[in-house]
């Protein structure tokens, strides 16, 4: 099981502000494996901001991310401060098997407060931070993540978008990140990003990692934004906090796909 695994805190830094959805990809992609080892629920935590600029999760788009929705909780806040409230508060209980947070770490005891948690519940926890913010302190990992060109696929000759491909030739490939190991508690040992293939590299160093394929046949691709839910089934606002369940929609849409597009005739 690789570092990404091990119960703590794990930041993901874009290279800059264009590649925000690949490190969303990158940290999705290694929870979508940590999900295949056992049960538990996956705290997604991210403030409105963040929700308004990025996008809120789709449940269909995250079932072929590899990921299952229905052990996906989000939770939607006003501040930065009480999404770092509900993702402790998460952790805590021992019922999840990892955390991710869209939002901003504002001080170092609030850093502290959530690494201790997801220490002591044995989880791994991922912040998704912004790439001009300053850094966390005390981390395990600390990844900085740039989009890369999609991997081939065999036997499709205009797959991808690398060297030899035409635009709208092919299908693109499972999704790609250019990797940077700013930190790791490990010291020079490699540090081996699970779901991601090709993704060992000793802290300082760069290297280039490849998504595995998931058991739909699907991949998620960096770049892509997730489309933003109308509503949500889940509980009213209370004290600013939404939770928003990500299966909602699921039954709907499952069978949407399943009749396929609507024709004149039908």
């Amino acid at each position: 099981m690789g570092t990404l695994h091990q119960a703590g805190l794990h930041e993901i830094k874009p290279h800059a502000y264009r590649d925000t959805p690949a490190g969303l990809g990158f940290a999705l992609s290694v929870i979508a494996d940590i999900q295949k080892q056992g049960p538990g629920a996956v705290l997604w935590c991210m403030t409105q901001r963040h929700a308004q600029e990025w996008g809120r999760p789709y449940g269909p788009g995250l079932f072929k991310a590899g990921l299952d929705p229905a052990r996906v909780l989000i939770v939607e806040t006003r501040t930065a401060d009480e999404a770092a409230w509900a993702l402790e508060e998460g952790l805590k209980s021992s019922a999840l098997i990892a955390g991710l947070a869209q939002t901003e770490i504002k001080t170092q005891l609030t850093a502290r407060r959530l690494g201790l948690a997801a220490r002591a519940a044995g989880t791994p926890c991922f912040l998704l931070t912004g790439h001009g913010e300053a850094k966390i302190p005390g981390t395990l990992t600390r990844w900085r993540i740039a989009t890369e060109a999609s991997a081939h696929i065999p036997f499709d000759t205009g797959a991808g978008f690398g060297e030899g491909a035409h635009f709208g030739e092919g299908t693109p490939g499972p999704a790609c990140w250019r990797l940077s190991l700013e930190r790791s508690r490990a010291g020079a040992d490699s540090a081996q990003a699970g779901h991601v293939q090709g993704a060992q590299s000793a802290a300082g160093q760069t290297s280039r990692a490849q998504a595995a394929q998931s058991a739909v046949g699907q991949t998620l691709r960096e770049g892509a934004r997730f489309h933003v839910q109308a509503g949500h089934d889940g509980p009213p606002e209370k004290d600013g906090l939404r939770v928003v369940p990500a299966s909602s929609d699921r039954a709907a849409d499952a069978g949407a796909l399943a009749r396929g597009p609507r024709t004149a005739a039908s």
